[in-house]
């Protein structure tokens, strides 16, 4: 079905229509620092953060303007999330999947901290509320599955419960579901604010964040990097690689370890409240168990953000808009006759297990592949690598995962139609 489009639509980011990021770095390039960074999103800012409290020089270059990529267009949700659950990590890893479980809790708790001001510095005004997440079974086969996880994660002492289809009215305003599960360490926020705040945090912490400025190349020379840019060369003791799934020619080794998927999402125009609250009572982070999954909530503003994809191929932000239009209807048919304004896309890095990874290539660190789920853990890693260079932590448990290449990763445009097919037959089940 077309979408309804509102006279204003665009097909800029919500987020990013919103907020103005702040000026970065300006002058020539210095000819020698402590540590690159490539890439300026939400890992990168972090890791320049982190560095230059430590009283470390950092120079963070990122070939887009500032608040061009994914750390501006996501979902906003605050999630501590691997896409195994406790129980699944512990089987497949044994102690070394307890650790790994152990740090998506970190991550979040990390972001929650970062943002109220509680590690002594100035908080992030980013929106954030932790209002929780609802996990919801897209066919009653997934209802099973999903008990089990409530039962899981209650049997760590976290706050989840089941919710029997017919108790979903109270969380959301939609019969399309049968059952779910209410995660209540779960947050929402502007995620163009949350970056926004970091860069400004870096920045006055000392580091310099130059935008518009690809890096080209990275050599050895005597134990320290050579990092080659568009705008000149750069000497490092060390480089940070914070490039997710917008890892380039330069890191050709690195690229061969991520897939780039597309993920798209449309947001209405404002809801009337009454509107509103039938969509979604509590206000929750919402996610489908479909591998080709929908997440969607409120926004602060009060308009519907619908996201999804609905193959691993890419399209353009028309075909994809359309498509989310005619999904959001099916969930929600009491928003028939609400225009979208924003449509946008933009790229997530999966890896072949799913989980994010840390790593080292030529002397390089680098954190790519949270598989979708990035606000907390990508900043956290930042954090956490900086940590690793300054001595004041060890690597985190994700860096002793093997991070295998992806298969034909120069053919995977072949491919991907198949795994897609694959992933929709399962989704139809």
């Amino acid at each position: 079905m077309p979408a309804l489009l509102a006279p204003s639509y665009t097909e800029t980011g919500l987020w990013q229509a919103q907020v103005t990021p702040p000026l970065t770095t300006g002058g020539d390039l210095p000819t020698s620092v402590d540590v690159v960074v490539v890439g300026a999103g939400l890992c990168g800012l972090a890791a320049a953060d982190t560095l230059a409290i430590a009283g470390r020089s950092v120079v963070v270059f990122d070939r887009e303007p500032l608040g061009w990529g994914a750390s501006s267009r996501n979902g906003g949700m605050v999630i501590p999330e691997l896409k195994s659950g406790p129980a699944g990590l512990e089987r497949h890893y044994g102690e070394l999947g307890t650790r790994l479980y152990a740090e998506a809790n970190e991550a979040f708790d990390f972001v929650e901290t970062t943002i109220a001001g509680d590690d002594g510095r100035a908080g992030i005004d980013c929106d954030y509320v932790r209002n929780g997440q609802l996990y919801l079974a897209h066919s009653p086969s997934h209802t099973d599955e999903l008990r089990h996880q409530a039962a899981e994660h209650a049997a760590l002492g976290e706050a989840v419960r089941f919710v029997e289809a017919g108790d979903l009215g109270a969380e959301i305003g939609s019969e399309a579901f049968h059952g779910g599960v209410v995660f209540d360490r779960t947050g929402g926020l502007h995620p163009a604010r949350l970056h926004a705040g970091l860069a400004t945090r870096a920045m006055n912490a000392g580091a310099r964040v130059i935008d518009r400025t690809g890096v080209t190349g990275l050599s050895r020379r005597g134990g320290r990097h050579r990092v080659t840019t568009t705008r000149g060369s750069v000497d490092a003791a060390d480089v940070i690689l914070a490039t997710n799934a917008y890892a380039d020619a330069a890191t050709p080794d690195l690229r061969r370890k991520v897939v780039p998927v597309g993920s798209y999402i449309i947001a209405t125009e404002v809801l009337p409240e009454e509107l509103a609250r039938s969509v979604s009572p509590t206000g929750r982070m919402m996610v489908d168990t479909k591998n080709f999954l929908f997440y969607w909530r409120l926004t602060p503003d009060r308009r519907l953000a619908f996201g999804g994809r609905r193959s691993l191929d890419p399209v353009d932000v028309p075909e994809a808009r359309d498509f989310l239009y005619d999904s959001m209807l099916r969930v929600h048919p009491q928003l028939a006759g609400t225009a979208v304004e924003h449509a946008w896309g933009g790229n997530v890095a999966l890896t072949l297990d799913r989980l994010p990874h840390v790593g080292r290539l030529d002397g390089a660190w680098y954190a790519t592949g949270c598989n979708g789920s990035g606000v907390a853990m990508n900043t956290w890693l930042g954090h956490r690598l900086s940590q690793v260079l300054t001595g004041e932590a060890p690597p985190p448990a994700l860096a002793e995962l093997k991070h295998r290449n992806v298969p034909l990763s120069s053919w995977r445009h072949a491919y991907l139609p198949l795994v897609s097919r694959w992933f929709d037959f399962q989704d139809h089940r």
